[in-house]
């Protein structure tokens, strides 16, 4: 068996690095305009060796000599050098000149200077690179503006220091600061005195001085993906930990105040994940490190789940308290929290999770349910506001009613394939969905089962799927992608309602019931098809899809229609039958209103 122990809370201490005094040395005299002689200020770090500030040889810098042109240089000197000679690597072509040298490290082609501000345009790395006790380069952005051929470097970011021992590898870590804040992405640095300004704090600072968002302090270019909140250090091949002698990991920040603290989440080699969050105030400040008390990572933890533990991760690492203790088929031994998991252990297997077993346990973050449960029973996790990963087993036959309703933070779900019924408002409300995938073991999907989940895009319903429950999908305003799988009998009341952002729906021909209101209010339906089993449309199916230009029905015989069924549509919509049957189709109650939008359309073709 395996398990990580966690022997130290994790402290913020803001003590500033040691004072590193940088060596006197006399200046080299550059020989050329293609020659520049770069230092650092004091404390500052490209690389730490035995205390010192050093340079690695080959180093590559982006150097804007007195113009606009992004120019690639190179450090002259050996790795070790506290200071050297700077060379032109190659040339760029430049729009506009001024008076002065700027240097960025590392180099980057994306760099843009602002002539006006004397600011630079930088990319944060959401990705970094571990360096053996050191900073990754990508990740220590450093400037420098001189009116002289000598430059002296500063460092842009802070460091948040990790430390860990044990017997494990760490692959990756990756971090967040915990109200979402900007940790990469698009930052304007001042070279002067390398203060930055994120692009997350633009807005802002533009509406107030007047100015675009995107051409204010930092100039006109604009980034993919500008604010980002989270970064890893990559860790290449592994870094293994040593039992006794704490190793050190760098990760630079942007400066700023994190109010909630951070979390991290660190990758073993063995696939296991230890999270672990602070929830004081982190202040991050330019050219200082902020260090964590060590970490102890120990192999001893299971792979794989026993029958008789629900394993789980909370906020904090607080252990989770069940709402109701009678409802898993056996009676909990122990609930302890150690090294980044939640277990509560069972004197026999977990059968079932009951009636509001977990009912607003507002902490819990992410559960794990054994293999032996059938039955995720009513209230379950409802309104349990902070999860965000379920893992079910192979075995649930069953999610109850308001199952995971109002689990607003629930992005990470995949239903279990032995699932046959979905009951109503399982997934309400779980507005940080992405997408819906119901296996082909299920056939019942209940009513409003998904509705209001607002990040929804695709939605795939499985083919043994006979009823999509009333209002199952409504306010699904983000939905583009759907599929019906071609057992579905039923579409119900309201089923699709309000999913605006829909622009076409193909029915299957197993259909035979659209009911009142199912597509209202998808105002973005262009193109609608149903299949030739169709038997009844309800009242105002179609109404209000004021894009809705082509409709096609296949159905021989002509449904039973609904009042106002296809009003609010586009004012050039058709609707396309059968030839054989157009003049019935024309003639039959509530599909005569719309005798002129009636054309015939050969199907078999």
């Amino acid at each position: 068996m395996k398990r990580f122990f966690l022997f130290a809370l994790v402290a913020m201490m803001f003590a500033a690095c040691s004072t590193d005094a940088t060596q006197d040395l006399a200046p080299e005299t550059p020989a050329s305009s293609d020659e520049l002689y770069a230092s650092f200020e004091e404390d500052t770090r490209i690389q730490l060796q035995n205390g010192k500030t050093v340079w690695n040889a080959g180093d590559l810098v982006s150097v804007f000599y007195k113009s606009n042109a992004n120019q690639q240089w190179q450090f002259q000197g050996k790795t070790g050098d506290r200071s050297g000679i700077l060379r032109r690597v190659n040339t760029a072509v430049y729009t506009a000149t001024m008076d002065r040298v700027v240097v960025v490290y590392p180099y980057s082609e994306n760099y843009l200077l602002n002539l006006t501000t004397g600011d630079i345009e930088a990319i944060l790395p959401a990705i970094q690179t571990y360096r053996d006790d050191s900073y990754g380069a990508d990740g220590n952005i450093m400037v420098s503006s001189s009116y002289f051929t000598q430059v002296t470097l500063k460092n842009v970011c802070g460091w948040l220091k990790l430390q860990f021992t044990g017997n494990q590898t760490v692959q990756s870590i990756l971090l967040a600061g915990n109200k979402g804040e900007q940790v990469a992405g698009l930052i304007y640095i001042n070279t002067e005195d390398a203060t930055s300004i994120l692009a997350s704090e633009m807005g802002d600072i533009a509406e107030d001085e007047g100015e675009n968002a995107t051409g204010g302090v930092g100039g006109t270019l604009v980034f993919d993906d500008t604010i980002l909140t989270e970064v890893m250090l990559n860790c290449g091949d592994g870094v293994a930990l040593d039992k006794n002698i704490p190793t050190a990991f760098y990760i630079a920040l942007p400066p700023q105040i994190f109010d909630n603290g951070v979390s991290v989440a660190v990758t073993c080699a063995d696939g296991s994940v230890v999270t672990k969050s602070t929830a004081g105030s982190l202040d991050i400040k330019r050219n200082h490190i902020v260090p964590m008390d060590v970490l102890v990572l120990e192999t001893d933890n299971p792979t794989s789940q026993p029958s008789n533990e629900i394993w789980y991760t909370s906020y904090n690492e607080k252990v989770v308290e069940p709402y109701s203790t009678s409802g898993f088929g056996a009676n909990i031994v122990s609930n302890t929290y150690t090294n980044g998991r939640g277990v509560i252990a069972f004197d026999n297997d977990v059968t079932k999770i009951g009636y509001q077993a977990f009912y607003k346990c507002k902490d819990l973050t992410s559960v794990s349910i054994p293999e032996n449960v059938t039955l995720i029973d009513a209230y379950a996790f409802q309104y349990c506001t902070s999860l965000e990963s379920v893992t079910m087993g192979k075995r649930v036959a069953k999610i109850g009613n308001y199952a995971f309703d109002g689990c607003s933070m629930l992005h990470d779900l995949t239903i279990g394939s032995g699932v046959t019924e979905i009951g109503s408002s399982a997934f309400a409300d779980c507005v940080q969905l992405p997408s819906v995938t119901i296996p082909d073991s299920v056939i019942t999907i209940g009513g409003s089962a998904f509705s209001d989940c607002t990040k929804v895009t695709k939605v795939t319903i499985g083919s043994d799927v006979t009823t999509i429950g009333d209002g199952a999908f409504e306010g699904c305003t983000k939905l583009t992608d759907l599929t019906i799988g071609n057992s579905v009998t039923e579409i119900g009341y309201q089923a699709f309602s309000y999913c605006s952002a829909l622009p076409s729906v193909t029915i299957p021909d197993s259909v035979t019931l659209i009911d009142a209101y199912a597509f209202q209010y998808c105002t973005s339906l262009e193109s609608v098809t149903m299949g030739k089993r169709v038997a009844k449309i309800g009242n105002y199916a179609f109404d209000d899809c004021s894009m809705l230009k082509k409709v096609f029905c296949k159905p021989v015989i002509v449904p039973t229609g609904g009042s106002n069924m296809f009003n609010g549509n586009a004012s050039d919509r058709k609707i396309y039958v059968p030839t054989a049957s157009v003049d019935e189709y024309k003639t039959t109650q509530y599909w005569s209103n719309y005798a002129s939008a009636i054309e015939p359309y050969n199907f078999t073709e």
